[in-house]
């Protein structure tokens, strides 16, 4: 049996490096891998090339310079990792490998790649959409606070309600913030809070610390507890730069316990300030208000005196006075009218005489058939001159003025043109063409120039 007969395409090595590279790619993605880094080797151009090993196996890993300079600490022989790497293959040795993107230390890389899946899953579920977020009352009367009686959080804000708004009720629902049980404690405290109803806004605190101290703050049931609250809920988790779930799930999220507590509550200052605006807007309005009112009454007081019974006596006997002198004026005043409307039909009448017309009219017409007279005899003279320049121009280009100059023309016999000797051969009849007649004759010779 032939070896060949089924394989449809013989690959070249660099073909079939190129197809399983381009599989291995596609099939895996980019994965994260745990594993310890043994002979690390860096190269000039600031590349790092080593192995991830475990208990029974190695893969060579390379991490190229901008993935390198990005990471916050140096890799070493025997650190171990967690890494998010694309699965690829080195084709010009056709070695199995592992291209690095990102590296963090164990431990706590574990517990980022936790907190990145359950950010994406809460995310995609709509925990954190903002349609989804309620309003902090702008002067709360009670605050709840979720939180460790013995932390400095609580003292915080203690004293930065005490300072800001010491009007404000407190009600605290102990709880722990670090540790195993931590998680179901600070649910069931904000549970508790929505179940008594005794607060207008519930803050979650803790102080700063690392990633693990605060992971009950990055738990689901947490993150559940606080989406499903009826009441808003502030958190005031760790310091600026720490962020939880906890903080992506909450109605509003504070740097710290204290800018939580400052956040919940208005400023006893800024209140008064307020409330003294409010009594300014109020004095301004009420003078506004009496000025009106008195214009009213002015405005009012007008109108009765414009309609009082004497006013419209008065006013009738001045009407009175005007129409009596109008009247005794209409004669003299209706004669001059008709005079000077008889002068005016007058002046409109010799105006309009036919003569005046007719003599008009026919100035007019002897000056446009001057006009047109003279129009005429400059557009001919115009176009003559043109004939001639264009008579002149067309002699100019004319063979037959060349042939009066001594030139002569050569064609065939059949007046074709030979415009090269390429053109003719030798004994071949041609026609010459001179200014009172031509000639026939024939080739002798043909000498290219």
């Amino acid at each position: 049996m032939d070896p060949f007969e089924n394989q449809e395409h013989i690959y070249s090595i660099s073909e079939l490096n190129d197809e399983v590279a381009s599989t291995l790619t596609h099939a895996f993605g980019v994965i994260w891998v745990e594993a310890e880094i043994s002979n690390l080797m860096k190269s000039a151009a600031g590349h790092v090339y080593f192995s991830l090993k475990d208990e029974s196996a190695s893969v060579r890993c390379a991490m190229f310079r901008m993935q390198n300079q990005s990471l916050d600490f140096s890799l070493k022989d025997g650190m171990q990792i967690l890494a998010r790497a694309k699965v690829g293959l080195y084709k010009q040795r056709g070695e199995f490998q592992l291209i690095i993107e990102y590296a963090e230390e164990s431990g706590e890389g574990l517990l980022r790649q936790r907190f990145e899946l359950l950010k994406q899953k809460l995310q995609k579920e709509g925990l954190f959409d903002e349609g989804h977020k309620k309003s902090l009352p702008e002067i709360p009367e009670t605050i709840g606070l979720v939180t460790s009686p013995q932390g400095a959080a609580l003292q915080d804000i203690l004293k930065t309600i005490k300072r800001r708004y010491p009007l404000v009720k407190v009600v605290l629902y102990p709880t722990l913030v670090q540790g195993n049980d931590a998680t179901e404690k600070i649910a069931s405290a904000i549970d508790i809070a929505n179940q008594r109803k005794e607060c207008d806004v519930i803050i979650i605190a803790r102080g700063g610390g690392s990633l693990e101290d605060l992971w009950c703050f990055n738990e689901e049931l947490v993150a559940r507890s606080i989406f499903q609250s009826k009441i808003p809920i502030l958190s005031g988790v760790g310091h600026e730069t720490d962020f939880t779930i906890a903080d992506l799930v909450a109605d509003l999220r504070a740097a710290t316990p204290t800018a939580a507590a400052e956040i919940a509550l208005p400023s006893t200052s800024e209140i008064m300030d307020q409330l003294n605006r409010i009594i300014i807007d109020m004095n301004q309005s009420t003078d506004l208000t009496i000025s009106d009112f008195k214009h009213q009454l002015k405005s009012a007081s007008l109108r009765m005196q414009a309609t009082h019974p004497k006013s419209k006596l008065q006013l009738n006997m001045q009407r009175l006075d005007h129409m009596n002198e109008k009247i005794e004026q209409l004669p003299s005043a209706q004669l001059n009218h008709l005079g000077n409307t008889l002068k005016v039909y007058f002046s409109k009448l010799l105006t309009s005489n036919p003569k005046i017309d007719i003599e008009t009219n026919r100035q007019n017409l002897q000056r446009k058939n001057t006009a047109l007279s003279n129009a005429m005899t400059a557009l001919i003279g115009n176009k003559k001159n043109q004939l001639n320049l264009l008579t002149a121009q067309l002699d100019g280009a004319s063979p037959l003025q060349a042939l009066n100059r001594g030139y002569a023309l050569i064609t065939t016999e059949d007046d074709r043109s030979i415009k090269s000797v390429k053109k003719i051969k030798k004994g071949a009849s041609v026609k010459t063409k001179l200014s009172d007649g031509f000639f026939i004759s024939k080739v002798e010779k043909i000498d290219s120039d």
